[in-house]
């Protein structure tokens, strides 16, 4: 268990250092800053080094720690000098830390953090509470790892510099400069290989190598690969164990334990299942005829997995007796029914290098190695399905369902409440995982949706991924499609996709030809089809046709279509003759399934109580509707995955100088400063100038250049030029003071007027940018104008947007056609268009405290995008979830409250209208 709250800890001891962290092999550990308590822990520490990894620290041999060593060691700022432990079942197993200088007058002249650190979401700036430059550290500081000989291997010292060079980071710290032996090559690759740009010099008998700290695109691939590796070796390990303890393994067959025992035991795996039942072992009992024991402690190693189906209130022990008896993952049946104490499980099963799934699991199950470790009786046969369940009874209901179709699944795990597994972790392992060709998940939330994204969108590229998501959010369907997965409603609909997908290539395009000998049924398929947006042809072969005829048919219309639908009729035996000719005609459509030119996905609608074995691995479905849609769902993945993924561009920004001036405000910013943000990004805001006179305008147009435009600055004319607010195209001082007359007149005495150059004429869009409590950064766009508010014609993005994305952002809008030379208008610079809402996104993605920023109207003309207006609100920033080194995610719950979002926002878009791309 990790430790709580020491009163020896400093005032600004930094807890939100502290993570807990999977390691290369699947293990965990518990990543926190060292305390000055922590001496009563290196001891022993010390004394499991070897004196072989004592030299390649220290150059030296080192018998002992003194008092004065420990002191050192255990006492440091955390500024000037920092450290960090990590911990494995309460012992200190690897220690990391820098040593640097208080900065100088000189240090002082430079920038004061690392690139990235002044506005970090959920840490202080640099300068925070130490009072000036005197405390803080130089730019350069030296660093070094200790890691015990056990542990070494484990990828200890690679997330140890992840996390150390965020800290050190947050307090400006740039450089890390480090010595190390030539010999200590392992060491020498942890540099190395984490991404940095890496200068080495060599000096006698060593290398020194010195690295900026800041995150690069190669530092962030790097920590991304090694958090994919790490996560599907946590998965390998819990689906993959060598033996089982069941505890909690009653000998009332009612019991969930006992339950759970003889489903392993029915299910054929391989390895020891032992009960742990201390009532039962009492005299050497037994439960299901397998031998009980009194603690898991008392049973024989190794037990990878535990099974822990007890009361509640016990659980805290029994995580403890598993960590100390080296159990890798625990499934926890039981209901807490308790966050706190969820939370409290997850965190003492990782600081014990453990994983969990659950509580409240109904278990995991893979059929291949006979692994049912669940509450289900029925295991699916092994197949290319893996499946993930957030709601335990639906879990059940979609391993009856898998069971009735004969699907065979890979996995399936059911995560319960989600106290550490989620469906970002099953994700993961499915990349790794050849056996599993269909992800099919049923998620309540994303859990970390950007995160969520990026998996499925990397994983997609292979892999299908189904999810069953009710009532989705505009949001939630965003991320669904910009990430290829396909969102189904009920569990049914996700069955009947996975089903095709998992026995049958993917469709070329969306051509489908319906063959059957029945006119009624092929008729009423293909107007099925049709209405799903598949261009149909119909095959309508003779009644009574024979199974030759079939084949011949499928095999014909196969060179001209990109599926192939038929319908098959299953007579009842009662009728001997016509269910023959039914089974026959089945065997037909497996031949042409068989076929070697029918290379297009081939699907079957049976209008029988059961799909005719014959059809081998045809998928069959009991309705054309339902064929129909699992056919649509798999096209569109099909061109999703067909779409270009694009890049996000290396766009030339500002990014420091930006951090900078917002660095500690809130609230909306004034033009000046919200056009000097948006210059960093290389966007230009139109000058305009408030003026309370004709006089006024004229100068202000003298200055901004001729021609001119005076508008209302009032809420109720602003972005509405339909309500005669603006006068357009002043070319000079008798115009400007004629349409002064003509607006005072209108809008009556005092009201504000802003003067602005003209720019070329096009058409007007909305673009805007805003950090969602939920699901981090994202864009928006659309065209502007009432019309197209009221109908909600606005369309978002979550981010990253590569440049595939703008491209299909621009184009998605209804009103879309407008920029392309709509009714023999001039096509507009799109481009130009899909270049601003990448400098968006950067802008969005860099600062993390924008709550809201819209530009209305940005007017796109034929060569050009002006913008004529920006309105930014900024607010405390959040924490990431998708940023900073390695951890697990933590929940929106634990975020601070953020204020009430604006309308426009993604948060407040109405369901109805809001259309995604």
């Amino acid at each position: 268990m990790n430790a709580g709250p020491d009163p020896g800890l400093p005032r600004d001891y930094p807890a939100h250092w502290e993570a807990d962290v999977i390691l290369s092999d699947g293990g965990t550990a518990h990543i926190r800053p060292i305390r000055p308590s922590d001496g009563a822990l290196l001891r022993p520490f010390w004394s499991r080094l070897s004196q072989r990894t004592i030299y390649f620290r220290y150059f030296n041999v080192r018998r002992g720690l003194s008092d004065e060593d420990i002191a050192r060691t255990t006492n440091v700022d955390q500024w000037v000098r920092g450290a960090l432990v990590a911990l494995i079942s309460g012992e200190i197993v690897a220690l990391a830390h820098w040593e640097g200088r208080p900065r100088s007058a000189a240090d002082a002249a430079g920038p004061p953090n690392a690139p990235g650190t002044p506005g970090t979401p959920g840490t202080p700036d640099a300068a925070g509470s130490r009072g000036g430059a005197d405390g803080r550290p130089a730019p350069d500081a030296e660093v070094a790892f200790l890691v015990e000989d056990a542990q070494q291997g484990r990828g200890l010292g690679s997330v140890l510099l992840e996390h150390l060079a965020a800290a050190a980071a947050e307090r400006g710290v740039r450089r890390f400069d480090a010595d190390v032996l030539s010999e200590n090559q392992q060491m020498i690759r942890v540099f190395l290989d984490a991404g940095y740009t890496v200068a080495r010099t060599w000096e006698s008998g060593g290398v020194r190598l010195s690295f900026d700290i800041a995150p690069t695109a190669r530092s962030v691939d790097v920590m991304r690969a090694r958090e994919h590796r790490a996560e599907a070796a946590s998965m390998n390990r819990l689906l993959h164990p060598r033996a089982i303890a069941v505890v909690g393994a009653g000998r009332d067959r009612s019991s969930l334990g006992n339950i759970v025992l003889r489903n392993l035991l029915a299910g054929g795996f391989d390895g020891p299942v032992y009960p742990v039942n201390p009532a039962a072992a009492a005299g050497e009992g037994a439960v299901a005829s397998v031998r009980a024991y009194a603690s898991v402690e008392d049973t024989p190693r190794p037990v990878d997995l535990a099974v822990l189906c007890v009361s509640a209130e016990v659980i805290p022990a029994v995580v403890a007796a598993c960590g100390r008896h080296g159990v890798r993952g625990l499934v926890v049946v039981t209901d807490q029914r308790d966050d706190a104490a969820d939370a409290r499980l997850a965190s003492d099963a990782r600081a014990n290098g453990m994983r969990v799934v659950g509580p409240a699991s109904l278990g995991i199950q893979n059929p291949a190695v006979g692994l049912n470790a669940s509450l289900v009786e029925r295991m699916p046969p092994a197949g290319r399905i893996g499946c993930y369940s957030q709601s335990g009874p639906l879990g059940g209901a979609l391993l009856e369902a898998a069971a009735g179709r004969r699907l065979g699944f890979s996995v399936f795990v059911s995560a319960g409440d989600r106290a550490d597994v989620s469906g970002n972790d099953l994700l993961q392992y499915w990349e790794a995982d050849p056996s599993t060709g269909v992800a099919l998940m049923h998620l309540e939330t994303f859990g970390n949706p950007r995160k969520f994204a990026r998996l499925a969108r990397r994983l997609g590229r292979d892999t299908p991924i189904v999810v069953v998501l009710s009532e989705r959010t505009p949001l939630d369907e965003a991320l669904l499609r910009q990430a290829g997965v396909i969102g189904v409603d009920r569990v049914s609909q996700g069955l009947d996709v996975a089903l095709l997908l998992a026995n049958q290539p993917l469709p070329g395009g969306n051509r489908v030809a319906v063959v059957g000998d029945s006119r009624a049924l092929v008729r009423f398929t293909a107007r099925a089809a049709d209405a799903a947006g598949l261009a149909v042809r119909e095959v309508l072969l003779p009644v009574g046709s024979t199974a030759e005829a079939f084949r011949d048919a499928l095999v014909s219309a196969s060179a001209e279509v990109d599926a192939l639908l038929v319908i098959a009729v299953r007579l009842p035996s009662s009728l001997p003759g016509l269910a023959a000719a039914g089974v026959g005609v089945a065997a037909g459509i497996g031949a042409a399934a068989a076929a070697p030119l029918v290379r297009v996905p081939l699907l079957a609608t049976v209008r029988a109580t059961e799909a005719s074995p014959e059809l081998g691995a045809i998928p069959a479905y009991p309705s054309p509707e339902g064929a129909v849609a699992a056919l649509r769902r798999a096209v569109g993945y099909a061109h999703w995955r067909a779409l270009p993924s694009g890049a996000v561009p290396a766009t030339q920004v500002r990014a420091e100088e930006a951090r900078r001036l917002v660095a500690g405000t809130t609230g909306r910013l004034t033009d000046g400063a919200a056009g000097e943000l948006l210059a960093c990004y290389g966007i230009e805001v139109v000058p305009r100038r408030v003026v309370g006179s004709a006089d006024e305008a004229v100068e202000a147009a003298a200055l901004l250049g001729w021609p001119v435009v005076l508008k209302a600055l009032s809420d109720g004319y602003r972005h509405r030029p339909d309500l005669g607010g603006q006068r357009l195209d002043l070319p000079d001082p008798a115009a400007v003071h004629a349409a002064w007359r003509s607006l005072a007149e209108r809008l009556g005495p005092g009201a504000p007027i802003v003067a602005q150059r003209m720019v070329p004429g096009g058409v007007a869009v909305v673009a805007g940018a805003e950090q969602h409590p939920r699901f981090g950064p994202l864009v928006s766009f659309g065209l502007a104008g009432p019309a197209t508010e009221l109908l909600g014609d606005r369309v978002h993005h979550i981010l990253p947007l590569t440049d595939a994305d703008a491209a299909r952002l621009v184009r998605s809008v209804r009103a879309a056609p407008l920029l392309f030379g709509y009714r023999g208008a001039e096509p507009v610079d799109v481009a130009a268009l899909e270049d601003l809402l990448l400098r968006l996104a950067r802008l969005v993605d860099d600062i993390g405290g924008v709550k809201h920023l819209t530009l209305e109207p940005v007017i796109v003309s034929v060569d050009r995008v002006s913008v004529l207006s920006a309105d930014i609100v900024l607010a405390p920033p959040t924490p990431r979830a998708d940023a900073g080194p390695r951890r697990f995610w933590r929940p929106v719950a634990d975020l601070p409250a953020r204020p009430e979002p604006r309308a426009g926002s993604a948060q407040r878009v109405p369901t109805v209208h809001n259309r995604l791309p």
